[in-house]
Order: C-alpha cells, then structure tokens, then sequence
C-alpha cells in the first residue's frame, strides 16, 4: 500500500537518496531537505509503501513532492517531485501532485505553478493531464542550459478577464520599481514599447521624490503620471489623502522640505499638462473598469505582506477576476522570475495590501493610450 504523509527529520537520508538517484543536476542537499521540512512556507511529503501483505512493517520511501507558498497571495510552486526508478508506473507522481494540491488549498492557496525542462515529454504529459496549461516560457533555466516551460493549475477554477501574455520587466536598481512597472503597464498597451535600462533611469528621474526614508528617492504617483504623459500616454492619478504623501517617512527636515516642494511642483505641473488628479478614497471597482476598457493600472502596495519589511513599492496589476487581483513585481531580487509574474492576490486581501505606512496611503496610476481618455 502506498500512503503520503508530511516529511520528517527522520527522512532525510531517504529523501537525500531519491534525489541522487533521480537527478544529477539542480540536487538539494539534506540541509536543504531540513530547510524545507521546517520552513513554514513549504510543503514537503513523501510517498510511502509499506508490504501489508507479507506483514512487514517497514515502509520505503519511493518519492516526496515539495511545494513552496508565496507569503500574501495565493499562489504556490510545485519546486520539485521525484519518484525512485524502480516504483514509476505505480501512479506516484500523480497522488503527490494532488496531495500537495489539496494541502495547498487548506492553506488558502488556490494556484500551483511549476516549471518542467521542455523535453521531459513524460512529465509534461502528465501535468497537462492533471490540468495544467502552459503559460510560458523560461529561457536557460537549468544547470546545463535547458529552457523551462512555465505551467499553471487552477486548484479553485477561475477564469481571469485579461489571459493574455503580460510584458514583465525586472528592475535594476533597488529604488526603481515605479519605472519598472509603468514600463511594463506602457509595453502591454503598445507592444513596441521598449524596456531598457535607460527608459528605466530616465522615467525615474522624471518621477522620483528626491528622498524617502533613507537613500534614494522612490517615485510619486504624480510623478509617474508626468513621465507616462511624457512618453505619449494618456495617465490619471487617484490618491485616497491630499499631497504631501511621503514627508512623514523622512526624519531629516532639510530633506523634508525638498520632498514637500517635489511634490507641490508635481501638482503644479499635472494642474498644467491637464492631468487628472482625484482626491478620492477609491474601491477596487476602477480597477476592473479601467482593465476591463483596456487600459493598465499601477497601484502602489506595502511589502509587508511579501517580506515584512513595510516597504512602498510598485507593482502593475496585470488581470483579475471573481477571486484576485493578479500583479507583475519588477523586484524578483530573492528568486526566480516566475515567482513574481501574475502573482494571486485575493480580493479581501487587496486593499490591505495597497495601503501604505501610518496614514495607510492607497494610490492608483492609469494609463491609456493617447487620445482613448
């Protein structure tokens, strides 16, 4: 009989066994195993056989399944999955998978992602048989060189408005995250929009705030507006509190002062390009309307979700639907791009997520094409 259950420390030889055997490249070690079997972002079990029949008690680990879960949203990623040679056949792959899947959605996690070398045919056979459907692809993803398909399953069936390909942009610098994103949120409206370093440092320059907190000023909500306009889009600012937004994060009052003239000069010019900007405290109905007419959207988030680290940062919301919101993160800084690509927020969750420091500042950029206004 073959049974799964959560990995312990005492399998980590076991587990370290399979992978040798299964792999040789791309291994976790046994601390790695260890790592996992304790972290609380990861789901590791095993598939375990024991001979009932001959009245044996001693099970044999034949393969384990590990899935990681993103902190704030709901998506998880199936990391690895390995069966020993000499149990394929038996349909193992298969109960892990749905294992996994079940103890995904017992933790609020309604997607699963995966990655899978593109001539594993019989791995991805078998994904596409358990319902999963690709969504992309990862160029030189593996140790020796192979490209990667990108695969999805929806463990809750979900339908998102907006399916098609969305352009992602990783930023370059730590403090450019609002070029970053207005990038991608310019190149899905216009796909011969091109995203460069240079664009990225040139809209930052238009947009940033001089300072915030400490080191280099991140970019204002104005800011980004005047930049986007600047590049031949059509933009609107909607902002839940009057400006200055980002004075109270800055403990220097030199500095203060600048950050507070920056953001009265950005007013002043939006006033004069006839941007619009809204004091309004706005629900998540102008997001779907304006993603639904086809425009773009970036809303400013706290990271604290993510990282706990209350960080303002950027990010554009690609799609949603009855269940999420799904958002394009340029900071994939702590791991692999496919991490930070239509990443699942909840609905509920949201609105928390797009509130930042102590006045919990919500702001919302939106872009058009010119003339579409």
């Amino acid at each position: 009989m073959i049974t799964m259950r959560v990995a312990t420390l005492h399998d980590l030889a076991a587990l370290h066994h399979i992978e040798q055997t299964c792999f040789t490249t791309d291994r976790l070690s046994k601390s790695r195993f260890k790592f996992y079997i304790e972290a609380p972002h990861a789901e590791l079990i095993v598939a375990e056989q024991t001979d009932i029949a001959a009245n044996v008690n001693s099970p044999k680990i034949l393969g384990y399944g590990l899935l990681l879960l993103r902190r704030g949203t709901q998506l998880t990623r199936l990391y690895s999955i390995a069966v020993l040679p000499d149990a394929r056949g038996l349909g193992i792959a298969e109960k892990l998978i749905n294992c996994l899947g079940e103890r995904a959605l017992l933790r609020g996690k309604r997607f699963m992602r995966l990655e899978v070398a593109v001539g594993n045919e019989g791995a991805i056979r078998l994904y596409k048989k358990l319902g999963f459907s690709q969504f992309g692809m990862y160029t030189d993803y593996y140790d020796d060189h192979t490209d990667a398909l990108r695969m999805q399953k929806v463990l809750v069936p979900s339908k998102s408005v907006k399916p098609e390909v969305y352009p992602w942009y990783q930023q370059t610098t730590d403090f450019t995250c609002g070029p970053a994103a207005l990038m991608m949120a310019m190149c899905a409206l216009d796909n011969r929009y091109e995203m460069t370093q240079e664009k990225e440092l040139t809209l930052w320059r238009t947009a940033t705030t001089i300072f915030m907190m400490s080191g280099h000023g991140g970019c204002h909500p104005i800011g980004l507006a005047l930049a986007a306009t600047n590049e031949g889009y059509s933009a609107k600012v909607i902002i839940n509190q009057q400006v200055p937004l980002f004075v109270d994060g800055v403990r220097n009052n030199e500095k203060k002062a600048i950050v507070e003239s920056v953001e009265t000069q950005f007013m002043a010019q939006a006033i004069e390009q006839g941007i619009s900007v809204e004091i309004e405290d706005w629900h998540t109905d102008v997001i779907d309307k304006t993603l639904q007419a086809g425009g773009a959207v970036l809303c400013l988030i706290s990271t604290y979700a993510f990282d706990k680290k209350k960080i303002p940062h950027w990010v554009a919301i690609t799609s949603f639907d009855a269940h999420c919101y799904y958002l394009h993160d340029p900071d994939a800084s702590e791991g692999q791009p496919v991490e930070y690509q239509h990443i699942p927020v909840a609905r509920e969750d949201f609105l928390r997520l797009a509130s930042y420091g102590t006045r919990k500042i919500r702001t919302l950029v939106l872009l058009s094409p010119l003339g579409s206004r």
